[in-house]
């Protein structure tokens, strides 16, 4: 076999090995305690309601609602500040395409069993009575295929709430 021959063939091995290659999962460390106490402070029944409805704009104009995916409503403990910040880019509001999400370390295994979930209805409304006061983060997943690949992604929004109100959100993108 000629210098080249093999040249080409040692390329084309590796080529295809790297291309096998399964990527690793980033983790990301966070600094804030887990404070389950204040997590179940912030679900116990209060007097107010979130009312809310989640979107996507498609490219072409049409829209897609959260329709039948979950609605939850995640205790705003300084622990959830800071994984939502990584995962949105900020604790206000924001969007993610919900591929690859990074793993977190630590990641207490009580953590997703405080947070509370609704269904979106077939238009995406969702609603959450009996909420306690404090700070909530509203996140709801839109998702759609075109093709063979999934689009769409989550939407978060951050909701202070006190004093029994009836607040109105729109997560949208």
């Amino acid at each position: 076999m000629s210098t080249k021959v093999r040249a080409f063939v040692a390329l084309t091995l590796i080529a295809g090995l790297i291309g096998c290659a399964v990527p690793t999962q980033r983790t990301v460390t966070i600094t804030a305690p887990w404070d389950e106490a204040a997590a179940d402070k912030l679900l116990q029944p209060g007097a107010n309601t979130i009312k809310g409805n989640g979107f996507m704009r498609q490219r072409g104009g049409g829209v897609v609602t959260c329709a039948g995916e979950d609605a939850r409503l995640i205790p705003g403990t300084a622990y959830a500040a800071e994984r939502i910040r990584v995962l949105y880019g900020s604790t206000e509001s924001g969007h993610n395409s919900g591929h690859r999400s990074p793993a977190f370390d630590p990641s207490p295994t009580t953590y997703t069993t405080k947070i509370r979930t609704t269904r979106c209805d077939s238009q995406g409304n969702f609603t959450f009575e009996g909420v306690a006061d404090g700070s909530f983060f509203v996140q709801v997943s839109v998702r759609w295929m075109a093709g063979d690949s999934p689009q769409g992604g989550n939407l978060m929004h951050r909701v202070q709430l006190t004093g029994g109100k009836s607040v109105s959100v729109v997560l949208a993108k």
